[in-house]
């Protein structure tokens, strides 16, 4: 075989493994879109740390209806800290904004730690725990005046 012949096969090769690695990474996100469910919570607002007044706004819509969703900050392991909103409805065309601030459900500050955003819908039989962190910091001065609450409601038009 001659050089420029072996040099042919070489690319010819390396053309064939690149195109099977191609068409096998398409394969791959095929099947696992197949698998995975339609994502149904679609958060548009979160911080990572609480404000300078140790409250958080977070802002996200789902796609489904919902009569009675129930929206929790969860630290590790998901242990509920505190409930923004045991019994919400939730529309597929309407963004929610809940604020947070800090507080677990005894009114007590929360332990500093990463919190994350969970939102559970009983007739769609699921629930859904947003994968970004709060951070939530010790603070030196205690905190500052906690404006806002716990609470969800929706978002008003811009």
């Amino acid at each position: 075989m001659s050089a420029s012949g072996a040099e042919s096969g070489k690319r010819l090769g390396a053309f064939a493994l690149v195109a099977f690695l191609i068409v096998s990474l398409a394969l791959g996100v095929f099947v696992l879109r197949a698998r995975t469910p339609d994502l149904a919570l679609e958060v548009t607002s979160f911080p990572k740390e609480l404000d300078d007044n140790g409250s958080a706004e977070i802002t996200f819509f789902v796609r489904f209806d919902e009569p009675e969703a129930k929206v929790e900050i969860v630290g590790r392991d998901q242990v509920v800290a505190r409930t923004l909103a045991p019994s919400i409805a939730l529309s597929s065309e309407g963004a929610i904004r809940c604020f947070w601030d800090g507080l677990d459900d005894s009114g007590e500050k929360v332990e500093p730690g990463r919190y994350r955003l969970r939102v559970t819908l009983p007739e769609q039989d699921r629930e859904m725990v947003f994968p970004k962190r709060l951070d939530v910091q010790p603070r030196a001065n205690g905190g500052g005046v906690l404006a806002f609450g716990g609470s969800c409601g929706p978002q008003e038009a811009a």
